[in-house]
């Protein structure tokens, strides 16, 4: 059985452990083991040291995981993801694990951007107000590069994982 790290903000909410519940619930009905976060991650957090062990705990899921599935919606008001999913993306790209980014709008960056935007002739590239250019995908470079994207949530992620893998009977 293949085993899945999930990442993403959810856990930051009241019911965070409901949810991951569910998550891991859905993954487990596709077929994957779940590796579950440590317990303190849902504690309140008191220390530097306490957030250190926490952080290094999850680091070695990711070393033990067969693929990531992280979620990359925007993360508050940014069209940006949530800033540990952004690390942990990194990580396991980086530790050759197969990476799966799901967000329920994968337009480009620029598409989903509400401030002011502007073309920039003298790079061809459209910009932000302060000048920045836009990816030409919908997450930065970076953790583009380094997965696949599915646009959708969770369940479509591992529907897409379930194909990649040559066993489309297992989706249900």
């Amino acid at each position: 059985m293949k085993k899945i790290y999930l990442s993403g903000p959810d856990r930051l909410k009241r019911n965070g452990r409901e949810l991951y519940a569910e998550k891991k619930e859905l993954c487990e009905r596709y077929g994957f083991e779940v590796l579950e976060y440590p317990d303190e991650i849902y504690k309140e957090k008191d220390s530097f040291e306490n957030n250190y062990e926490i952080a290094k705990k999850r680091l070695e899921l990711i070393k033990e995981c067969d693929i990531f599935i992280g979620d990359t919606n925007d993360f508050r008001a940014f069209v940006e993801p949530f800033g540990e999913t952004a690390l942990e993306t990194g990580m396991a790209y980086g530790l050759e694990k197969k990476v799966y980014c799901y967000m329920k709008d994968a337009r480009t960056c620029q598409e989903r951007y509400s401030g002011e935007k502007k073309y920039d002739d003298s790079i061809k590239k459209w910009t932000d107000e302060n000048g920045i250019g836009f990816e030409p995908g919908p997450l930065n470079l970076m953790l583009e590069y380094g997965g696949k994207i599915v646009e959708g949530g969770l369940e479509d992620a591992l529907k897409q994982i379930v194909k990649d893998l040559g066993e489309e009977e297992r989706c249900l």
